[in-house]
Parts: structure tokens; C-alpha cells; sequence
């Protein structure tokens, strides 16, 4: 086997029963890093409180458990897409502003701003209104030195442009091998070599059919070509699992949901081999 070029993440949300235990089971599986995620505007912002922030930076020290860049799931709720001044675009604006205060007192690099659900952009006023979501982003993650990173389904050349409109070196790609496909895009791979230099530290892996997960390699995303580019161009980031672990249709797949997680850990080692 050659010496790894990659390390091993998994998203807090796709663990199995985690019941606070995220951290401890990312241990316990063999993962480097976990990617958390801020929590929704419903139950309080949950990386805005300070106690819980300071027991994630606790077990993460005493586990050897690197955590990557936040995530605002909050935002496929309330979108960006219709403007920051809407009702939704003010309740976006407000948990990106805590994500990234958050982000910044725990040390990490900084927070994904997911295009998703109600941040979906399907038409120009959309791209405009998200574009000015990441510029407002990009400005208050420079005040205390952190990064943003978009996550969507532009191709490769509407990425360009996305990059260029928002121009600040603070924004990154936060690249994801399924999901081009789930929105009926054959994009993924153009997508990874075209915005190599855009990928920043880290990038996700699923499959699956549909919106349901399956294991890798055995669904209809380019997982494999994906995979094959990783490998071919030596990345050295963190590769993110983000399967679903704990629900229908892959946690019917096996009595044991984690077995399921540690055999999509070995297939992602296996391009290693």
C-alpha cells in the first residue's frame, strides 16, 4: 500500500444514533476529522452556545479528532435565493453571522454555506441573490480571518463565473461527488479538475439513487471517476463521507449501521492500494 495522501472525515449528521456520542464514535470507527454542523434557527443555533462549543473543542483534543469547516444546514430552510432582505434571507443572514463568530472561537477554518432545499438556484435572480449571500459571507469571514465555502451544482464554467462574481480569495469549493448527478447534472468530474485550485481542504463522497444513499460504488453518482481523479492528481485533503447512514433505504442493508460506515471507509482506501 502507498503512504496515504488523504485523511478521512465524516459529516456529523450522517452518523448513526450519534445522541452527542459524534465525536467519540469518530473516534471509535477510525476517522481523522468530523465535519459539524451549526444547528437549525428552530432549536436555537446550537454552535452559538458557548458551553456546547467549548465540550466539542474538549473531545476533539483529548480524541485526536480534527474538526473541519462548520456547516449551515440552516440554509436549505431559509434560503438566500430571494434575497437577504426577505424574512428567510434575514434569518440566513443572522445564522451566518453567529455560524461564523462560532467558527471563529473554536479555531476552525471557517463555514459552508450550502445551496440546497429553499437555497436551491434555479434561476438568475437566484444566482444574483446567492452571489450577494457570499460577498456579505466573504466580508465578515475577512474580519477574523476565516473561509467560506459555497456548496451547489453549478457546472464548471457557471463556477467561474460565480468565483469571479463574488471575487474574494476568501471563498472555496466545497465539492461533492454525488451531487451533480441527483440533480440530473453530468458535471462532477469537469467540475473537480476544473476547479482544482478552488477545493480548499476538504470535499464530500456519497451514493446513492436518487435522494436515498447507498454504498459507495454501488449507486449512480461518478463515484469511481471521482475517485480515480483524487488518486490520479495525489489530493491531500480530507475526503468527507456524507452517506446516510442511520436512515432508509442503506441502514436496512446491515443489523449493524456502522458496518456500513467502515466499509465505505475501507472502499475509500482502497484507491489508495
Amino acid at each position: 500500500m502507498c503512504k496515504a495522501m488523504w485523511t478521512i472525515g465524516i459529516t456529523q449528521w450522517s452518523l448513526p444514533d450519534g445522541h452527542g456520542y459524534t465525536l467519540q464514535l469518530a473516534k471509535q470507527l477510525g476517522f481523522d476529522a468530523v465535519q459539524l454542523e451549526f444547528g437549525s434557527w428552530e432549536a436555537g443555533m446550537a454552535m452559538s452556545h458557548k458551553r456546547l462549543r467549548d465540550l466539542y473543542l474538549q473531545d476533539s483534543r483529548s480524541l485526536g479528532i480534527r474538526l473541519l469547516p462548520m456547516t449551515i444546514n440552516a440554509l436549505c430552510r431559509y434560503g438566500v435565493v430571494d434575497g437577504l432582505n426577505t424574512a428567510d434571507g434575514q434569518i440566513a443572514r443572522d445564522t451566518i453571522k453567529a455560524a461564523l463568530e462560532a467558527a471563529a472561537d473554536m479555531g476552525l477554518e471557517g463555514v459552508t454555506l450550502p445551496s440546497f432545499g429553499a437555497g436551491e438556484i434555479h434561476t438568475r435572480a437566484h444566482y444574483e441573490h446567492t452571489v450577494e449571500a457570499l460577498r456579505f459571507a466573504c466580508g465578515e469571514a475577512a474580519a477574523c480571518g476565516l473561509t467560506v465555502y459555497t456548496e451547489n451544482v453549478l457546472d464548471a464554467q457557471e463556477l467561474t463565473q460565480l468565483f469571479k462574481d463574488c471575487g474574494s480569495p476568501r471563498l472555496r469549493l466545497l465539492f461533492d461527488s454525488q451531487n451533480y448527478s441527483v440533480f440530473g447534472r453530468d458535471c462532477a468530474v469537469e467540475v473537480l479538475n476544473t476547479h482544482w485550485d478552488s477545493l480548499g481542504s476538504h470535499l464530500h463522497v456519497k451514493d446513492g439513487g436518487g435522494m436515498g444513499s447507498m454504498l459507495l460504488g454501488s449507486g449512480q453518482s461518478p463515484f469511481k471517476q471521482v475517485m480515480e481523479t483524487l488518486r490520479n492528481r495525489r489530493y491531500t485533503g480530507t475526503i468527507v463521507l456524507e452517506n446516510n447512514y442511520g436512515a432508509l433505504p442503506l441502514c436496512a442493508t446491515a443489523a449493524d449501521r456502522f458496518s456500513l460506515v467502515q466499509r465505505d471507509m475501507e472502499t475509500v482506501r482502497s484507491f489508495l492500494r
